[in-house]
């Protein structure tokens, strides 16, 4: 057993023997040398890969930092625009600016109104227009725009019933029952009364009371009840018709 391991350990050597031929010899000296920087570039690597551990930490910590200021930036910016609308709120309530926004939307409403009115009024030829806080009329059959006070008797009358139908309209919601128009209806031809009696007719059906100051015979007779008056040497009478 000694001798048939002898000769395998004899065989080995010269293997090794001829692996190492032409190399040079290993110093032990340098070899310490080596394994001495070995070490230290070992520790070296550990030193760096904690430092990269430290930094990768500082990195989402500076990530969410950033997203932190990304939000409250976005909120600032916000908070910038409702001061700005604010501000202009308050601008806007000093001196009589906000009641004439009110009353110009309002204006614009009873306006729009009043024009569907006209429309219907006029055999569509009119509309209102509402240019510098000024009414004017639109001549659909000509296309021109021009100040309402440069309308004729009659068409100004329409114009005139118009509006105070469109009032009275939006004031009647819960507030106003009745309406008295006065004279004014002498001045139309026969087709433009009968539309203008067909608006009045139509007027109670929506919750009214119209009352109409007429000397013309034949708007009295389509009113369903009239409170006549007749003049007499002795004094006037009134009597109810219808």
């Amino acid at each position: 057993s000694w001798r048939e391991e002898r000769a395998y350990v004899a065989k080995r050597l010269e293997e090794v023997t001829r692996s190492l031929a032409g190399k040079p010899e290993v110093d032990p000296q340098a070899l310490r040398t080596k394994k001495e920087r070995l070490e230290a570039a070992v520790q070296a690597r550990a030193e760096l890969e904690a430092q990269l551990g430290r930094l990768e930490e500082r990195i989402d910590r500076l990530e969410r930092d950033l997203a932190q200021k990304r939000e409250a930036e976005k909120r600032a910016a916000e908070l910038v625009g409702q001061v700005g609308v604010w501000e202009q709120l308050a601008e806007d309530l000093k001196g009589h600016k906000f009641p004439d926004y009110l009353l110009e939307r309002l204006q614009l409403d009873m306006l729009a109104r009043a024009s569907e009115l006209l429309f219907t009024l006029s055999q569509h030829r009119y509309r209102f227009r509402l240019a510098d806080g000024v009414y004017h009329v639109e001549d659909l059959w000509t296309g021109a725009v021009r100040p309402a006070k440069t309308l004729s008797g009659g068409e100004t009358f329409l114009a005139s019933l118009s509006l105070a139908l469109s009032l009275s309209e939006h004031l009647s919601r819960g507030r106003l029952g009745a309406l008295f128009l006065d004279e004014g209806f002498g001045t139309l031809d026969a087709e433009a009364l009968e539309l203008a009696a067909e608006v009045l007719e139509a007027l109670p059906t929506q919750g009214r009371m119209v009352g109409v100051v007429t000397h013309v015979p034949e708007l009295a007779q389509r009113l369903p009840a009239r409170l006549v008056v007749e003049k007499a040497p002795q004094g006037s009478r009134v009597h109810w018709e219808g």
